[in-house]
């Protein structure tokens, strides 16, 4: 398996902690207007994976950045 590369994932809504585990194993952490959702994938599918979630819940995805890279 690839090693995970840590993104954060900024939505313009605020969830509540009940989504916590609808996004694991990404944390999320809370603002007043956005949810910010860090976390490791492993590889893009698994990235895509958690997009799909945010998309089917009908939240506005502001960015997606990459933290940390695996090391070489």
């Amino acid at each position: 398996m690839p090693e995970a590369i840590t993104y954060e994932i900024r939505v313009r809504d605020v969830l509540d902690e009940k989504w916590a585990t609808y996004f694991a194993p990404f944390i999320l952490s809370f603002g007043e207007q956005e949810t910010l959702l860090t976390g490791e994938a492993h590889d893009q599918a698994e990235l895509f994976g958690i997009l799909l979630k945010i998309r089917d819940l009908g939240l506005r995805l502001i960015s997606v950045n990459l933290l940390q890279e695996p090391q070489a």
